[in-house]
Parts: structure tokens; sequence; C-alpha cells
């Protein structure tokens, strides 16, 4: 009788929260109104107060939570696994139950604390520019000044022919790149950060198996940098996560408002990482179309810029496998469902931004 009542409870609380969830969605559908509310006074409000706490403590709180509920899963799944090889039945579904409700409520935090704004559109008026479609020839023009741009920036860090040297220890990295957005907000008063949050990601070189440089906490709202990746990638990563932090979830959104802070500063390093990651985007852009201009514009590039895409690419060659198949093709779908319809592609979307930014 108790088994019967607790599973009567358990469904009843797993129908509010999707009842919930389904509500929420209903209101960002039909109400502007629900959206304002969201995006410009609870956001706000809701991710300033986590980073205030979050940025308190030196380690990633974000991080802890994730080794928790991975635990918790593995034990669950070894409990269904004991379950099943004793035909008790009833706490298989006991637990299953759990499971469920468990994960309806993280989504519907997820929601909540930062996964409606996917549906933000907020970008083009916060900055000024309004981007449209654009052909082989625009993005020509982009991969030449952007060429253009990381041959200048890597004169400026000293050394033309060589890989870029290691960065500075991350608290300085992370203070810059608060500078970075100081500096950013003047320009752009949206791009206003308060209450840093940044973080080094406590499982850097598990996540090199995965491709992951860095990643927002979306229910701390703390910022993850993986700095065991080559150090050209370290400032402009920094700025792209504190851009989620914003509030900018699309990838191509916050890889614009990175670059727009990365390289608000004197700081040859983050100029020269954000003109670096650009050049890279808006030239593999150019390749999916012609391949001709894309040689064209490598051959341009400066010794060194070559040498750091080659260490890039020679430090992801060991970690190059099923797991980062499998994470790839996970990721592309979350983003995906998430309304970014070109998934793990939706990055080098950026190239729209920066060719009205260039005005090209």
């Amino acid at each position: 009788m108790e088994t019967k009542v607790w599973i009567k409870k358990k469904i009843v609380r797993i129908v509010l929260t999707l009842a919930a969830i389904l509500l929420l969605k209903g209101l960002f559908s039909w109400s502007d109104q629900f959206r304002n509310f969201y995006f410009h006074r609870w956001y706000d409000w809701s991710s300033l107060v986590f980073r205030q706490i979050t940025g308190i403590v030196p380690f990633s709180i974000g991080d802890v939570i994730y080794t928790v509920w991975i635990i918790t899963g593995i034990v669950y799944v070894l409990k269904v696994c004991y379950k099943l090889i004793t035909f008790a039945w009833a706490d298989i579904g006991k637990i299953l139950l759990r499971a469920i409700h468990f994960l309806l409520r993280a989504y519907l935090a997820f929601l909540v604390l930062w996964g409606f704004n996917y549906d933000r559109d907020s970008l083009a008026k916060d900055v000024g520019l309004a981007t449209t479609s654009y052909n082989t020839q625009q993005i020509y023009h982009l991969s030449d000044t952007l060429v253009q741009l990381v041959n200048k920036e890597k004169l400026r860090t000293g050394d033309s022919l060589r890989v870029l040297g290691p960065d500075p220890d991350s608290n300085t990295l992370f203070k810059r790149a608060i500078g970075a957005y100081d500096a950013a907000a003047g320009s752009w008063s949206a791009l206003k950060y308060k209450a840093p949050s940044v973080k080094k990601a406590v499982y850097g070189k598990l996540l090199n198996y995965t491709g992951v440089t860095g990643y927002l906490n979306p229910f701390t709202n703390e910022a993850q940098v993986n700095l065991t990746v080559p150090p050209v990638l370290h400032p402009f990563i920094t700025c792209h996560e504190m851009a989620h932090q914003l509030g900018y979830a699309p990838e191509e959104e916050a890889n614009f408002v990175g670059y727009l802070a990365a390289t608000s500063i004197s700081d040859a390093r983050f100029r020269y990482s954000a003109q670096f990651d650009m050049f890279l985007y808006s030239v593999r852009q150019l390749s999916f179309r012609d391949t001709t201009l894309a040689k064209e514009i490598w051959n341009k590039a400066l010794p060194g810029v070559k040498a750091d895409y080659k260490a890039m690419i020679s430090f992801y060659e060991p970690y190059t496998g099923k797991v980062d198949e499998y994470s790839t093709f996970l990721y592309d779908r979350y983003l995906k469902a998430n309304k970014q319809d070109k998934g793990i592609r939706s990055y080098s979307e950026v190239t729209g931004w920066l060719i009205a930014y260039f005005r090209l």
C-alpha cells in the first residue's frame, strides 16, 4: 500500500514539473512581455546573484555539482542492475521514477536559470548591427581582412615565426578578460560585465577528449575555461564564455561578443587570440565554397600564425577518437534542439556578424 501511495505522489510531482515546463515554454511563445521580463529583469538579476556567490569560491562549484551527479548516476545504474538480477520490479520502477523526476527538475532549472536565453534576439540592437545573407566574395574579403589583422597582432606579440608561448597565470588572464569587457562596455553598454565568476575547469584534460575548450555552467553561472588547450586559445575562450554569462546563448553571438571584448584592449595576446580564432572560422567557411581562394588566403598568413594552427592540430591528435565523435554528435543535437539549426557549425556563423561589423 505504501509503495502505491509513493508512486502516485511521485507521478503527480512529475506531471506538475512537466506542466511547469510546458507553461513556461508557452509563455515564451505567446507573451513578448514575459520574454522581456525574463531577459532584462529576471536573468540580469539571477545571473548577477549567482556570480556574486560563486565568485567568492576559488574553485568551480559547478564542476563539483557535476561530479556528484555523475557519481550518483553510476550508483543508480548499479542499483538498477542489481534489482534486475533479483527481479525486484517495484524497486526498479521507483528508481526510474526518481530518475525521470530528477531529469525534469534539472531541465526546468536549466530553462529558468539560463536556457531560455537561446530565444534571446537582442544582439543586433545591443551592438547596433544587423546581419544578412552573404556571398563567397564577402567571405573572401572578410578572410583577407582577418589575415591582415592576425598578422599584425602576431607581430605585436613579439615573434612572427614561432608558436605563441604560455599565458600569464590564470588569475592575470581572467583579470585581463574582465578589463576587456569593461573597455567594450564603453562602446556597447549592454556588454557591461559585473560580479566576475570565471574559473579554471577542473577536468581540463578529460574535456580534451570531447573537444570542449570552455563552457558555462547554467546552474551556477560560472564560466569554465579549459586551460590545458594551446595558450593561443585561452584569451578568446575566456571572453567567449563570459559572453554566455551575459545571456548571449547562441554560439555565433557569443563568438562575436567575445571578439568585440578581446579586441577592445591593447593587450596583443588578447587581440591576436581573437583575430586568430575568427580568421580560422572565416577561412574555413571560405574553403567550403572555394578551396582555391581559401589557399590563397592561407598563403598570406605569417609563419608564426601557421605554426600556431599546426600546434593546435597536433595537440588534439592524441585525443581524437570515438569519444570525440560521440560528444560532437550529442552537442550538435543539443544545439539543434535549442533552435540553432546549423548545430555545431553555428560557431562559424559568426562570419555574418563580422561581415556586418567590417561593412564588407
